[in-house]
């Protein structure tokens, strides 16, 4: 139960007790309470709610729903009696209840902004999306605040996703949100985050990229700041869908310099440079690369881009595995398209084992390397684990004990090797004994 702050009026200074009983779960002397309220004061509606809590609470379920809707019937418009009667309401698990409550609530004082904004929530509680639409819009004519506005436009988006026919949703619900954007951003009223999101949204689900790439990239975009490069992710997914490998390449190279560890970057960087060169692109002459600025178009670029990030990072206090990671995705897509040998970015076994010695102690670092294991012939699988538990230190007390990691490092170090060695199916080869020394 809500605690209440001050006493307003006398009525609140009776009920007091019966709240408190409520709090502390004392549901009997609440009902007890209650009782003797109303044997003075017949017409306070909200201790019978409060009676009927007490009695939901020690399982008296048809008596309190029946003392419920006495009250609902009547169709109280003081806050105590709409409030007790939501908390019963939700305990009972019938929302659909709430809103005919406020439906009445809001006839009998129409001009309440709290009784209408309480019957819109209760709308999105049994997901009542048209209601919802009809709702906001009623509140935004009493209090024209744009919050109210837009949970009427994001209704319209919960009826798109809703509608059985995807039809209905891109000819009527999608392009009625848009057009209601459209009107606030004629009229400059765009004021916070929350209405670009929505914009942006309802642009994406028409599929008008260029549209949401134009909001992303101008004043609106501005707007975009509480999530990390949710400008920037924004108009890489925009590029993406509309095929701009080159805005794709320059933008993803462009974060990769700021931060060097975020692999969704790299991965947009490879795919947009051999993207490049299958369609044998080039930069203008006399123009920019793009609209994000210089292009990477060759392998010998992205050799030498990611050859750049490992020596950047190594001057870095704080190890980064993003480059490391990067050197073996580039070498495993240009395997995969027969050309890797010329241009010497090392042996994949030797990478890995590298890998391991500075990021084998990370319980990422399994997951990290068996996306790469396929790199290695499986000749060299023995051999490549043998290298990794060399670098182990592990210890015994005697020399008939099974030697043991030394510490907690060492440990994850161990449970990493075991994982990958399981993976390349070293155990499947060994006998009973064998595996019982692992």
């Amino acid at each position: 139960m809500a605690a209440r702050g001050h006493v307003q009026d006398p009525n609140d200074r009776r009920l007091r007790p019966i709240y408190d009983y409520l709090d502390n779960g004392n549901n009997k002397m609440a009902i007890q309470q209650a009782d003797k309220l109303l044997k003075k004061h017949k017409d306070l509606h909200c201790a019978k709610v409060l009676k009927a809590i007490g009695l939901q609470r020690t399982g008296k379920q048809d008596e309190a729903y029946a003392l419920a809707q006495e009250v609902a019937a009547l169709e109280p418009t003081d806050d105590n009696s709409l409030q007790a009667l939501t908390i019963l309401y939700r305990e009972m698990h019938r929302p659909e209840l709430v809103t005919k409550l406020y439906e009445a609530a809001v006839k009998k004082v129409p001009n309440s902004e709290e009784y209408h904004s309480h019957l819109f929530m209760a709308y999105a509680r049994v997901g009542e999306y048209k209601k919802m639409q009809q709702a906001g819009m009623a509140l935004y004519k009493i209090v024209p605040k744009n919050p109210y506005y837009f949970w009427s436009v994001m209704s319209l988006i919960m009826q798109s996703i809703s509608a059985q026919d995807e039809n209905l949703s891109k000819t009527m619900f999608l392009p009625l949100a848009e057009r209601m954007v459209e009107k606030m951003v004629k009229e400059d009223k765009i004021e916070a985050e929350a209405e670009v999101e929505l914009y942006y949204m309802i642009l994406e689900r028409l599929e008008k990229y260029q549209e949401a790439l134009d909001v992303v990239r101008g004043k609106l975009g501005e707007k975009l700041t509480s999530e990390l490069q949710s400008r920037e992710n924004k108009c890489m997914a925009m590029y993406k869908k509309l095929c701009r490998w080159p805005e794709c390449n320059a933008l993803s190279r462009r974060l990769l310099l700021k931060n060097s560890d975020d692999w969704q970057f790299y991965i947009t960087y490879f795919d947009s440079v051999f993207q490049l060169i299958d369609e044998s692109w080039t930069p203008p002459l006399e123009e920019e690369h793009s609209l994000e600025g210089e292009v990477h178009y060759s392998i010998e670029q992205a050799v030498k881009f990611i050859e750049e990030r490992i020596t950047e990072e190594s001057k870095s206090t704080r190890p980064l595995r993003g480059p490391y990671l990067a050197k073996l995705e580039l070498i495993r897509r240009l395997r995969c398209r027969g050309c890797n040998d010329e241009y010497k970015l090392g042996d994949p076994e030797e990478l890995m084992f590298q890998y391991f010695k500075k990021f084998g102690d990370k319980p990422c670092c399994f997951t990290d390397l068996k996306v790469f294991v396929d790199l290695l012939p499986s000749s060299q699988y023995t051999k490549f684990i043998s290298q990794l538990l060399e670098v182990i230190p592990l210890s015994s007390t005697a020399e008939s004990e099974i030697a043991l990691p030394a510490d907690i490092k060492a440990l994850q170090q161990h449970l990493c090797v075991v994982q990958l060695s399981r993976l390349l199916g070293i155990y499947h080869a060994m006998d009973k004994k064998q595996k019982l020394t692992v």
